[in-house]
């Protein structure tokens, strides 16, 4: 019998900040597609109805078209990949691929493409996928581990394309997103001139402001004394390079903010640093890191090596490093005095994402096929490249096997989102 999708959602807010409960459940009813990409704990649950491969890879767990993006590396080159972990875990490579398939339909319908254009899309898409494993069990190990898109290839073999029309934009607007961008966008100068967050809540909230209104917010201990056990906490598990690099920055403020849809009601919070130059500034992102919402169904199954570490931040950091060809260098991870988990990362360091109402049948497809690639390189990284390849077989019949099986999932994620809605519409 399957779970009931409002209830997991419901045992998911038990532990979220109160207030902003009512703002997840806002961005999730908005459409279909937003709701599916806030419902990953509703599809692990159907998921593990059903028998799977055995062949096993770290697994994004949240692999829909928006966690893909752009963001700068550490050499200051842009690059295109998976850019969400927080589900991370072990786990059958193809959930991750059944994920994306069904963003992929939920998409098209979206964008209010015929059957045959959605069936085209997340054909394409999958068959993508299976044609990069392929490539990928064919290469030696140190050229795999590094493979990576030429973005301005990318552009150029696109050229006139719907999808190089926009990427062209987003790539444009991800070179501007920077901690000097959000400073702009978010910050002011309080009445000493010193930069502070703009108190916007209930989606901003500044951590100053938080005690007034929340009594014993922090654990009976000072402002101070949380921020500090917090910076310490983080530190231990920075490299020691970023770690001299980061003492050159003192702290001027920090906020909770909201990120994200399903995320919304996690304590997620910004930083925001300055050094000796009017330029030195630097905003990082903590995330609250909770288990992974496919741990319940898979924990059991997993060979010691596999296991994850009980700290959830570090389970997040690790498999980010793991997956992604190269990895923000303030990604670490630490916990509050509650003992609750969090990780740290840099906030819009060149951050952008495709806005799919934006793409035309063609431009979705390319784009699918373009996170397809970046997918089966992150299990390539993470898993048996050729045992995956083998088990996939003949790409065809994979492609329509993940198609009929996107297809359950869409449907019944539209079913949810209509629950949902009239759930909402009865309160």
């Amino acid at each position: 019998m399957r779970d009931d999708p409002l209830a997991i959602l419901e045992r998911q807010e038990a532990t979220r900040l109160t207030w902003l409960v009512p703002v997840r459940r806002q961005r999730m009813a908005s459409s279909p597609f937003a709701f599916f990409r806030g419902a990953a704990a509703v599809m692990a649950a159907d998921l593990a109805r059903n028998s799977h491969s055995g062949v096993l890879v770290q697994l994004c767990g949240d692999a829909h078209l928006m966690n893909f993006g752009f963001y700068g590396s550490p050499e200051r080159s842009l690059l295109f990949d998976i850019n969400d972990f927080d589900e991370t875990h072990p786990g059958p490579y193809e959930w991750d691929v059944i994920r994306l398939a069904t963003s992929l339909l939920l998409a098209a319908r979206s964008l209010g493409l015929t059957p045959k254009q959605q069936q085209k899309v997340c054909r394409r898409g999958v068959r993508a996928y299976a044609k990069a494993m392929a490539e990928f069990a064919a290469m030696a190990q140190i050229p795999m581990w590094v493979s990576r898109l030429d973005l301005d290839q990318l552009l150029r073999e696109n050229e006139g394309s719907n999808l190089q029309r926009h990427l062209a934009n987003v790539v444009a607007a991800a070179r501007r997103r920077n901690s000097m961008q959000a400073v702009r966008k978010l910050c002011e100068r309080d009445a000493n001139g010193h930069l502070i967050f703009r108190h916007a809540p209930p989606l901003i909230w500044r951590h100053t402001l938080l005690e007034e209104q929340w009594h014993g917010w922090h654990a009976n201990m000072t402002l101070e004394a949380w921020i500090q056990f917090m910076r310490q906490s983080h530190v231990q598990t920075l490299r020691p390079e970023v770690r001299h690099l980061l003492s050159q920055f003192r702290l001027s403020d920090s906020a909770l903010k909201a990120v994200g849809v399903g995320s919304v009601g996690t304590r997620c919070g910004v930083a925001l640093f300055v050094g000796t130059h009017p330029d030195d500034v630097l905003v990082l992102q903590t995330k609250e890191a909770e288990t992974s919402v496919l741990a319940p169904y898979l924990d059991s199954e997993l060979p010691e090596p596999l296991q994850t570490p009980e700290h959830q931040g570090q389970r997040v950091v690790e498999s980010q490093r793991l997956m992604q060809t190269a990895s923000d260098v303030f990604l670490s991870w630490a916990t509050n005095p509650y003992g609750q988990h969090f990780y740290m990362r840099t906030f819009r360091d060149w951050k952008g994402s495709i806005d799919v109402s934006c793409l035309d049948a063609s431009g979705l497809a390319d784009y699918g096929m373009l996170c397809a690639w970046t997918l089966a390189k992150a299990h390539a990284r993470s898993g048996d490249r050729r045992a995956i390849s083998a088990h996939i077989g003949d790409r065809k019949a994979f492609a329509a096997d993940i198609q009929a099986q996107a297809v359950v999932h869409a449907d019944q994620s539209e079913r949810d989102h209509q629950r949902l809605c009239e759930a909402m519409a009865s309160t």
